[in-house]
């Protein structure tokens, strides 16, 4: 059915289900039914057109103009801002926020009544795309459900290799009552607890420790001699910083998260934007280049343009080429925006088998089954302190006790801890509600997996 050329507002003499189809292939969904055109807000006309013409930020911010300025609307309209927001934020990545708005639908629109309740179908139509209804907590499945293997992953029985079995189960108990995709433990390079929840899908996003693997990509092409140093200008890959305060910054700047851009919230956030490279070049700086330290997810991205420039081809084929490939990480991408932009920052697409694997290449120092992936040096520099202001961070690693670790959302989470010879992979890809922690009943756990 095509998309009609004419704002869906002046429809006339359509069958509601009929109009509901219509919206449905048009991207969209709205609230009018036959009859109903004069009490269509135009406002919310604009969030339909923005959305069906792929304006997604747009669309977002329009609606969440109409919401903020539209407590005394009627509650129809209100459900329908609320859709077209969570659509578009569905369309950006934003799942955290899209959560968000799909309780505030849940809350204001349970009792639509039944000419409307298409709405509420169309909006169910998000929900897999945002997350899974797991009102409990979910069974653990011995094995994955699906692993493609390299015969480098063995098992083992955890009483026989003298671990705390006790605690080993705490650590699953935890994983299922947080809400945890996956959970993998591997002791002296043999995986030891392995656990899928019934909503796993393959492959997950590894959030914000993608940032830690991008630190490693950095190390490697000063290994490969296409960066000189982390000291270089970052102007010498982006002609753009090479002005003013920012031609000061460094990729090591970058690196330890002191380049004087700040930590952007909401909005103004990096992901808000499809086009992400242009953005984050464009962002200007909020403090001297080392005067202080701000997880700033738009340096990180920054990173993306210096390593395409750097290795003479897409940030993407250099990951795979250079590191995951020589891993057998054969399930692992950087994800992409819209214009085709390496995500650095984030969202890197692998398995936790896979993920683990990268715990192995820091456990050895850079050594993967005999060849030497990563300079040693590297290793040891990105997972010690960087700088004074942050004494817990490293090289977009961070400092855990007795171990280091790459950090995400939801507790997306690699440790390394290499005294012990452990390491964990913790994914997840929706959030509870509220969402439980995770981290510090963790790190008391594995202090205890090899306390004998």
């Amino acid at each position: 059915m095509p998309c009609p050329r004419t704002p869906i507002s002046t429809a006339r003499n359509v069958r509601a289900a009929a109009l509901a189809a219509l919206l449905s292939a048009c991207g969209a969904a709205a609230w009018l039914t036959p009859g109903a055109a004069a009490r269509q807000d135009p406002t919310l006309t604009k969030v339909l057109e923005l959305n069906r013409s792929g304006k997604w930020d747009e669309a977002a911010r329009v609606a969440e103009g109409f919401l903020a300025a539209g407590a005394r609307k009627p509650v129809a309209q209100r459900c329908e801002a609320l859709h077209g927001l969570a659509y578009a934020q569905t369309r950006l990545g934003m799942t955290a926020e899209g959560v968000g708005t799909l309780a505030s639908f849940d809350r204001e629109c349970r009792n639509l009544p039944q000419h409307l309740r298409w709405i509420t179908a169309e909006t169910d139509k998000l929900r897999p795309q945002l997350y899974s209804v797991r009102p409990e907590p979910f069974p653990p499945r011995p094995q994955p459900p699906v692993v493609r293997e390299d015969n480098f992953w063995q098992t083992a029985d955890p009483a026989t290799l003298g671990l705390n079995v006790d605690a080993l189960k705490r650590h699953a108990t935890l994983c299922l009552r947080t809400g945890a995709d996956a959970c993998l433990v591997v002791y002296k390079g043999r995986i030891v607890q392995e656990l899928y929840g019934r909503g796993y899908t393959s492959p997950l996003m590894a959030m914000s420790s993608t940032k830690s693997v991008t630190g490693l990509l950095v190390g490697a092409l000063i290994d490969d001699g296409k960066i000189k140093s982390a000291d270089e200008p970052v102007c010498n890959y982006v002609g753009e910083w090479c002005e003013g305060l920012k031609g000061r910054v460094t990729l090591r700047h970058l690196l330890t998260m002191t380049s004087g851009l700040p930590r952007l919230e909401g909005r103004q956030s990096v992901g808000f934007v499809g086009d992400k490279n242009p953005y984050v070049i464009g962002q200007p700086l909020a403090a001297e280049p080392g005067s202080a330290w701000a997880y700033s997810n738009e340096g990180v991205q920054l990173l993306s343009p210096v390593i395409d420039r750097a290795a003479g081809e897409p940030a993407e084929d250099y990951a795979r080429r250079r590191l995951f490939e020589p891993l057998g990480m054969n399930a692992t991408r950087l994800h992409l925006d819209e214009k085709g932009h390496a995500w650095t920052y984030a969202a890197m697409e692998t398995t936790p088998r896979d993920f683990a694997r990268l715990g192995v290449l820091m456990l050895d120092g850079g050594v993967w089954r005999g060849r030497r992936v990563l300079s040693e040096s590297w290793v040891a520099e990105s997972t010690k302190p960087s700088q004074k202001l942050n004494p817990n961070y490293g090289l977009l690693w961070w400092l855990i006790p007795s171990g280091y670790a790459a950090l995400g959302n939801l507790d997306t989470n690699l440790y390394v801890f290499p005294a012990q010879e452990l390491i964990v992979a913790r994914m997840q890809s929706k959030p509870l509600d509220p969402q439980p922690p995770y981290h510090e009943e963790a790190l008391a756990i594995f202090k205890q997996l090899t306390a004998r």
